[in-house]
């Protein structure tokens, strides 16, 4: 079925979101969208890719605006508010009936992601497209045990594979479940790209679901 728009309440705001209910309804994915300061929003090309590449299993999707973007209420919180953001979304969706739930974020998005790890989000996987290690701060961020996927192009301005690999050597040795795909000729915005990303999801998707 379709994608609709989908209005979350939340303890301090409404999300705006837009929910495709799977085949399979115990299980589930949301889908976080790059930096709001600068034109992010869940209609970004990179976030509908991600979110149809995780509807073709059969798993209902919800990608959805942080707060003060678009119809959400509020207003930017330096990624504070918008890791409750994404607890906020996780709820909904295990409202619904979703008891496997896994995180797909972008840029902006998987710094906040990982940042909602610490206020007790517990995702069955995290895809994290271009974590934008070399633009904002990823000190105390630690990688979830659960399998987790890590990609970026090889001209990424905002997420070098030696930045990467030196987080992760740092990482607690629980985050052993971690792969690393690195795209040739691709920069931050996967231009042209889309479809190599969504086989790389796939193969991801195959070795651990």
């Amino acid at each position: 079925m379709p994608e609709v728009n989908v209005m979350m309440e939340t303890g301090e705001n409404i999300l705006e979101g837009l929910l495709d209910r799977g085949e399979n309804p115990a299980a589930g994915a949301i889908v976080c969208h790059p930096h709001p300061l600068y034109g992010g929003n869940m209609h970004n090309g990179v976030v509908v890719t991600v979110q149809r590449a995780l509807r073709s299993w059969g798993w209902s999707t919800l990608r959805f605006n942080f707060r003060g973007v678009g119809q959400s209420s509020g207003a930017y919180r330096d990624g504070i508010g918008e890791a409750e953001d994404v607890k906020e979304a996780a709820s909904y969706m295990i409202r619904l009936g979703v008891e496997t739930l896994h995180v797909a974020a972008y840029s902006f998005g998987a710094w906040v992601a990982l940042k909602a790890l610490g206020l007790g989000f517990h995702p069955a996987s995290m895809i994290l497209i271009s974590p934008p290690i070399d633009f904002l701060d990823f000190a105390g961020l630690v990688l979830p045990p659960e399998p987790c996927l890590i990609t970026l192009g090889d001209r990424d301005d905002f997420c070098n594979s030696a930045s990467i690999g030196k987080w992760i050597s740092e990482q607690p040795t629980k985050a052993k479940f971690t792969d690393v795909e690195v795209l040739p000729n691709c920069d931050h915005f996967y231009w042209g790209k889309e479809a190599a990303l969504s086989t790389i999801i796939s193969e991801f998707l195959k070795k651990h679901w």
